[in-house]
């Protein structure tokens, strides 16, 4: 919907206009988690994180358990370790709740990143 409103294809954002491109994902992304929770069986709050020197997770969700989940956008094909330094944060200062982290790419594959933490193309949440 919102590549019709600004009149691109979603290849003519991804590859013409990345600056674009990256707001569209994460647009997408936050419209999913808000469907999804609004009917899933799931139950959580949605929050976003950041840090007084912004260090930052796009997404929190939290179950009523009290089990934080973490989720960031990145435009690119690739991730590597510092695209988890947010969610790294957040999983150090919730401790005990923090569950897992996942880092939303445009790649294809699902890489692990350590204990609980993730690389994933964002269509494998919605599978």
């Amino acid at each position: 919907m919102l590549c019709y409103l600004l009149g691109l294809t979603l290849e003519d954002a991804e590859k013409g206009r990345p600056e674009i491109f990256g707001h569209i994902l994460g647009n997408y992304v936050a419209t999913e988690l808000i469907k999804q929770l609004s009917f899933g069986e799931t139950r959580a709050s949605l929050f976003h994180f950041r840090t007084s020197d912004g260090k930052k997770v796009d997404f929190v969700l939290e179950r009523l358990d009290g089990s934080i989940f973490a989720i960031e956008v990145k435009r690119s094909e690739s991730v590597d370790k510092n695209d988890f330094k947010g969610i790294n944060v957040l999983a150090a200062s919730t401790g005990k709740d923090f569950r897992a982290g996942f880092v939303l790419y445009t790649g294809k594959e699902v890489v692990p990143f350590g204990e609980n933490l993730w690389a994933v193309p964002p269509h494998i949440l919605w599978q």
